[in-house]
């Protein structure tokens, strides 16, 4: 996969550079940002062009089927529209 990543990585990595040279910022933080941006980019055309797909089917371990299926059965505790929900409350009457 590093084979992949290298070459487009490079090219973005000077690419970056020039731009943020161009942009006004220093060579320092230029070369910085270039490198992040190039190793960012070079990863994510490496996936890109990376031939696969999504597995048919998944084999999981039986502690993590367990937990799955103990989540789907638990109910929720905590339901979201009822935490935003408004409660009915009026103010507390004083004490007499």
């Amino acid at each position: 996969m590093i084979n992949r990543i290298i070459p487009p990585a490079l090219k973005l990595w000077l690419l970056f550079l020039f731009l943020y040279l161009l942009l006004g910022y220093g060579v320092i933080s230029s070369i910085f940002f270039g490198v992040v941006a190039g190793l960012a980019g070079g990863t994510l055309i490496a996936w890109w062009t990376t031939p696969g797909g999504e597995p048919q089917k998944l084999d999981l371990p039986d502690p993590l089927r367990q937990l799955g299926r103990q989540l789907r059965q638990t109910p929720s505790r905590f339901s979201l529209p009822d935490f935003f929900k408004k409660a009915d409350r009026r103010y507390p009457r004083s004490r007499p």
